[in-house]
């Protein structure tokens, strides 16, 4: 039997251009950081590639990805302090 697409939500991520939103905020950074030092071709570059690269990396994982990953490698004080989730610091737990 042919297994068809099940897609996981039924709504299509925001996107800005070819980029989604999260790959276009990494862009728009490197590219801001190049402009700043003088080098806007180098920054565009760099930028475009770094958000390819992102997008291959997060392709095919949960749409909330990047905020995953923020709160298992940044300490609490970036992150909103909620009593439902622990702090990401305890790792093991007993029980």
């Amino acid at each position: 039997m042919n297994q068809g697409y099940i897609p996981q939500t039924l709504d299509k991520p925001e996107q800005f251009l070819f980029f989604d939103v999260d790959q276009f905020i990494i862009a728009t950074s490197i590219v801001g950081v190049g402009i700043s030092i003088g080098s806007m071709v180098v920054g565009l570059i760099a930028g475009v590639v770094t958000a390819r690269q992102y997008g291959k990396l997060k392709s095919g994982k949960h749409p909330k990805f990047a905020v995953h990953l923020l709160y298992w490698w940044l300490p609490n004080q970036f992150l909103s302090k909620t009593e439902a989730t622990p702090p990401s610091h305890i790792r093991y737990f007993l029980g």
